[in-house]
């Protein structure tokens, strides 16, 4: 008798798992797979970019400066971060996106500037946290990447909002060393907000400290590395935008600062090299203070010294709407010191250089740029100076001083120049 409720119970328990079993069961998402049917449109927002004030606040190791983690979201194929030898992969890279955002595409280059095949990624991690750049991620997509690739398009989970950014090298291709040239996210900001004044003083790692004065769109100070250099440059969206000079080195320089102005990463090209398209050479820095230390110089004195001894300023604190000859009133300050210079030097006649990045047609730059030229000159003859005096010239994106190829640069190339003729 035992023996047969002994089976009975076996018998039962047998159909109660092969029920259980055969119970439909919630099946796990597969991971996301290239989808170029949903690309991304051709000029949409990377907001994973340096440009657009993304910011890494946790950075991987490195095998060295030159290939830090900022590289791979810098929108320029020609540099990549690289991990320490033996160490390529568990490295971790968190970016604080500019506003709240969700994300539901992600693109990887593999390809461009990477020596080898084994040092490409093969499975990476992406995460979005709302909470903070240590805590609260939520996985978005896990991704398994082609080899010596790059515009590898992944779909994205977009229904996770959040400010950071976290991802992960899961594995690589069997090489000492991990080298990603190139990561963009696409997806929606979900908040808009103006950029702080970035009146303070911010050290500049492995440097000194950069001492910044905002008024309107321009921005003047100078960076104390030893003996302090005067700067003055304008600030258009999350970019500051100035001529960096030491003892040795001088160029076009960039900056994109986070949202609450608290941070920056951007770098300059040194333009006076041997190199036609040199590298950007990194800066990344943070705020320690809302007072900067007194400069040397003011923007008027090295307005006037340039226009004096180069006979060329560019005015990076003027800025025009979206593809537009409209001023925005943030140039003011910058279009006013123009003229108080000019006043200042009656005999003085000016060229105003309009200069576009290669963005749309050669011919629609070039009427822009016409345009914008023309629009300075006209708010100069209302400041009071003789419209003979003022000759404007469109140069569209014929004279870039930049590379063409990505956000920072195409920002550099938007500007304009004074010639003192």
């Amino acid at each position: 008798m035992r023996r047969l409720i002994f089976v009975s119970l076996f018998i039962l328990a047998c159909h109660k798992s092969a029920e259980k079993a055969a119970a439909p069961t919630a099946a796990a998402p597969p991971p996301p797979t290239a989808t170029a049917a949903t690309a991304p449109a051709h000029n949409a927002e990377d907001l994973l970019g340096v440009a657009q004030g993304a910011i890494v606040v946790r950075a991987p190791a490195a095998i060295e400066a030159g290939h830090v983690a900022m590289f791979m979201f810098d929108e320029d194929k020609d540099t990549h971060y690289a991990t320490p030898e033996d160490k390529p992969v568990n490295q971790s890279t968190v970016v604080q996106l500019a506003e709240r955002s969700t994300i539901d595409h992600l693109q990887f280059d593999t390809a461009t500037n990477v020596g080898l095949d084994t040092h490409t990624p093969k499975e990476i991690r992406v995460e979005m946290s709302d909470t903070s750049a240590d805590d609260g991620f939520k996985p978005i997509a896990d991704v398994t990447l082609a080899t010596m690739k790059d515009d590898q398009l992944f779909a994205s989970d977009g229904n996770v909002p959040g400010r950071f950014v976290k991802i992960t090298i899961v594995s690589n291709n069997g090489g000492p060393l991990t080298e990603i040239p190139e990561i963009r996210a696409f997806g929606k900001k979900l908040t808009t907000t103006p950029l702080a004044n970035l009146t303070g003083a911010y050290k500049v790692a492995d440097m000194g400290t950069l001492n910044l004065k905002q008024d309107g769109a321009q921005v003047a100070g100078c960076m104390d590395w030893g003996s302090a250099k005067p700067i003055v440059g304008g600030v258009e969206g999350h970019v500051l935008r100035f001529t960096y000079e030491t003892d040795v080195d001088k160029g076009p320089a960039i900056l994109a600062f986070s949202t609450d102005g608290k941070t920056f990463a951007g770098g300059y090209w040194k333009t006076n090299g041997a190199s036609e398209h040199p590298a950007m050479t990194p800066l990344l820095g943070t705020r320690t203070s809302d007072t900067p230390a007194a400069c040397p110089g003011s923007p008027q004195q090295e307005m006037t010294t340039s226009l004096e001894k180069e006979k060329r300023v560019r005015l990076y604190g003027i800025n025009f709407d979206s593809d537009s000859d409209h001023l925005r009133d943030e140039s003011k300050p910058t279009l006013d010191l123009v003229a108080k210079i000019l006043k200042e030097h009656a005999d003085w006649k000016l060229t105003i250089e309009g200069h576009t990045d290669s963005t749309s047609t050669p011919e629609h730059n070039q009427q822009l740029s016409e345009s914008r030229a023309n629009a300075v000159k006209t708010y100069l003859t209302a400041a009071g100076i003789d419209a003979a005096r003022l000759t404007p010239k469109g140069l569209g994106a014929t004279q870039p001083i930049a590379s063409n190829d990505n956000a920072l640069g195409r920002a550099a190339n938007r500007r304009v120049e004074v010639v003192r003729e």
